[in-house]
């Protein structure tokens, strides 16, 4: 089976990152029902995150290879456990729902962190630069020595 595209991957590990300190930080300083809030957002965003590269993967290797694969009917059950857990979650548990919501939404932010990282490795390789970048535009000043006499 193939492995996930890096930037895949990058997300999957800032999002254990991300959360593992969001986890310290709530642990730490708040109440007992928002630092389970953050945590069980957070184990649920990073298992969900976990999930999902795996049936992309699996998805993106059956089409390459021409297989039509059933990781497309896997995501159904899938958002249907995601659904089960945060109701029972939220419902059952005793913990912050406001807390849980910010712990879930940590795998927003490790997709823009890898976005802005991604975007700035590109504009620092000469065959990704961006448009208008110096590559693009001969130098200004004279690079060969004789050319600075003029007689």
């Amino acid at each position: 089976m193939a492995s996930a595209g890096p930037s895949i991957q990058r997300i999957e590990r800032l999002n254990y990152g991300i959360g593992a300190v969001v986890i310290a930080v709530g642990a730490l300083t708040q109440t007992r029902p928002i630092a389970l809030g953050l945590s069980v957002g957070v184990a649920l965003t990073c298992l969900n995150f976990f999930v999902l590269r795996k049936l992309v993967v699996k998805w993106t290797s059956d089409a390459a290879a021409g297989r039509t694969g059933n990781a497309p009917l896997l995501m159904l059950p899938k958002m249907i456990g995601l659904m089960g857990a945060v109701a029972v979650a939220v419902l059952l548990l005793p913990i912050d729902v406001i807390a849980f919501t910010i712990g879930y939404s940590i795998f927003l932010i490790s997709i823009v962190v890898e976005t802005v990282q991604s975007a700035l490795r590109s504009s620092h390789t000469p065959e990704g630069a961006a448009p208008g970048s110096p590559r693009d535009f001969p130098p200004t000043q004279p690079t060969d020595p004789s050319e600075h006499t003029h007689g």
